[in-house]
């Protein structure tokens, strides 16, 4: 809720206008300090930090407001709400121009660097109001003024005043805002009616600083040195307040660390506990004051105190960056090398960097250490993944290549048996993986009879492979010595059968079709029933009892059988990859369906009729992803009538 409110420039401006409110009446009113201590100048830098004009326009409003009401001259109020106005932009723009690391940020008190730039604005901030209010005085007689502007102690509780009071308040409202994560307005738009570079004004500052310090060590006294150095301060903050404001921060939702919430409870609590020992500070400070006139002593009291605090502070976050939040912030940019490194290139001098941490005997060494094992294993990791993956590109390489070998060696010319021939034939083999175990072949045993064989080994893979093109080499081979099919497949088996060590098996149905009576004999070793359709009927199953499959047994004996075909009749042989069974076990107790979808096509050619099978199998089977290879033959006979 409150984030959302404090997003709000309406919300800031109510807010900032409140809290100068109260506190005007308070250090106005109560028994503080007395009538020499104006703290709640300090508010407008911090608010300008936080806020920019908004949280500025607020502080000087709410003052203005007190001042007319307490009866203060009007023309003095208004160039009170101007100077206060100023300094809170000159606070906001320092802090987003100058002193800027890489990164520009929302003011925090993550660090010492921080720490110091919070306290050079704050003194640059104290200078310049006290240039303003000289100049003011000199211009206009009843501005009104606390301090007489005669004295070296009072010209220096002027700056005393703002200086003391921007720490305190500023440390306490940042802390809070940063510990609870509330949002601060970042640069937005801004009048830019010149353009001068910002070094240029820090550098005038910074001679302005030194001629006010040397100025007070030595006592000078010069009216007209003073206003003429007074006014140059006064023309350099107001062009500084006009010159370009081109900061760009984009407002983020930023996530403090623990670390860094440790610091701002610390800076919390020296705040509070400056009040609570400020009368034991003033009984300190006397020792070196008692000369001074006691109206002005509160001040320098102030000014121990609040110095004091930022020492500690100090001194704490310098400890906690040396011990905790750089070797953490160490280990960050040393993960997110990984992440912006394309490559994944290790950092060579990471181990450089923690060297120094290692030397301790505590948690962060010991986090260190695991930290650099971790990255250690990554890098070996990495190496090992690159060797793998090259490894296996090779391989995917090779198996690309086995696999168009293997789809040449499958013959896809079914024309040579078409277009007025005895028979056509087609067929289709698609692997599960990049190569396959199952297999078909056709071709010419003599001039009178031709071969065609289906065949499918024990699993899938590269050792599948091969011994599918031993088994087909052995069928054809021996086919044209043995035309008994008996003896051809007994040695292909006892062949298949020797030097067998992954103990491979092959099911296969080889068929021997004659062109000139359409006798087809056929031995079927373990292989599934092919579909058979006569006379312009449907397909159904051929029943008869397999022989033992190829390559399991020696000395395993085969079985003829004969069919005789008439013109039109046709053959689908087919592997258990095409009927999904390895996909799908309820497709045992489903062959019917194959029935069922091969006799839908039986009257299409015969590529369609192979395709259409397989689309229709698809929604059942899942093909799309397989895991056996699919392979389909069908053969129809179209008589010798045709044959030369």
């Amino acid at each position: 809720m409150l984030k959302k409110l404090f997003n709000n420039k309406k919300f800031i401006f109510i807010f900032t206008f409140t809290v100068e409110f109260i506190l005007y009446y308070f250090f106005e009113h109560m028994p503080f300090g007395g009538e020499y201590i104006v703290a709640d100048v300090g508010i407008a830098p911090v608010f300008g930090m936080m806020f920019g004009p908004i949280g500025g326009l607020g502080q000087a409003l709410s003052s203005l407001i007190w001042q007319l009401a307490e009866g203060v001259d009007p023309m003095a109020s208004l160039i009170d709400f101007a100077i206060m106005f100023t300094i809170s932009i000159i606070a906001y723009k320092l802090w987003y121009t100058t002193f800027t690391e890489t990164k520009i940020n929302t003011p925090k008190f993550n660090s010492t660097y921080n720490i110091l730039k919070f306290l050079i604005i704050a003194l640059i901030v104290s200078i310049v109001y006290w240039a303003l209010i000289y100049i003011s005085f000199e211009a206009y007689s009843k501005m009104y003024v606390i301090y007489p502007l005669s004295s070296f102690i009072a010209k220096t509780a002027y700056v005393l005043n703002l200086f003391n009071f921007t720490l305190i308040f500023g440390i306490f409202f940042i802390s809070i805002f940063n510990i609870e994560e509330l949002p601060m307005q970042t640069p937005d738009k801004w009048i830019n009616l010149i353009d001068i570079d910002d070094k240029y004004f820090l550098l005038g500052f910074t001679l302005l600083i030194g001629y006010i310090t040397v100025v007070q060590i030595f006592h000078i006294d010069n009216n007209i040195t003073d206003n003429i150095f007074f006014g140059l301060t006064v023309i350099m903050a107001i062009l500084f307040c006009l010159n370009k404001f081109e900061a760009n921060i984009e407002v983020r939702v930023i996530k403090y660390s623990i670390i860094e919430k440790i610091i701002l409870f610390f800076l919390i609590i020296l705040s509070i506990l400056f009040f609570v020992i400020f009368d034991e500070l003033v009984t300190i400070s006397l020792i070196f004051t008692y000369n001074f006139n006691e109206d002005y002593i509160q001040l320098f009291n102030l000014c121990f105190g609040s110095g004091m605090m930022i020492l500690f502070c100090m001194f704490h976050i310098y400890h906690v960056e040396k011990t905790i939040t750089n070797p953490i912030y160490g280990l960050i940019d040393s993960l997110n090398h990984y992440q912006n490194n394309e490559n994944t290139e290790p950092d060579d001098n990471y181990t450089e960097k923690f060297e120094k941490y290692l030397k301790n005997n505590d948690d962060m060494s010991r986090l260190i250490e695991s930290f650099i094992t971790l990255r250690n294993n990554i890098e070996n990791y990495l190496n090992n993944l690159k060797k793998t993956t090259a490894e296996k590109e090779k391989i995917e390489t090779e198996f690309k290549i086995a696999s168009n070998i293997q789809s040449g060696m499958l013959k896809t010319n079914f024309d040579e048996f078409s277009n007025d021939k005895p028979f056509e034939i087609y067929g289709l083999m698609e692997p599960a993986k990049e190569v396959g175990g199952a297999f078909y072949d056709y071709f010419n045993m003599d001039g009178e009879n031709a071969a065609f064989v289906i065949g499918d080994t024990g699993g899938t893979g590269v050792s599948s492979t091969l011994f599918m093109v031993k088994t087909m080499q052995l069928i054809e081979n021996h086919s044209k010595f043995d035309p008994d099919l008996e003896k051809l497949f007994e040695n292909v088996n006892d062949l298949s059968f020797q030097r067998n060590d992954d103990k491979l098996f092959v099911t296969s149905w080889f068929g021997k079709l004659n062109f000139m009576n359409g006798k087809l004999s056929f031995v079927n070793a373990g292989h599934n029933p092919p579909l058979v359709k006569h006379d312009n009927q449907d397909f159904e199953y051929l029943k008869i009892k397999p022989d033992y499959l190829i390559g399991g047994m020696e000395n395993a004996r085969y079985e003829k059988h004969e069919l005789d075909l008439s013109p039109g009749d046709m053959v689908f042989l087919y592997t258990d990859g095409a009927i999904g069974r390895k996909n799908n076990p309820e497709s045992y107790c489903n062959d019917e369906l194959l029935k069922e979808t091969v006799n839908k096509y039986k009257d299409e050619k015969l590529e369609n009729m192979i395709k259409g099978i397989k689309n229709d199998l698809n929604s059942v089977y899942n093909y799309d992803n397989p895991i056996d290879d699919i392979t389909m033959l069908v053969l129809k006979y179209n008589g010798c009538e045709s044959y030369e």
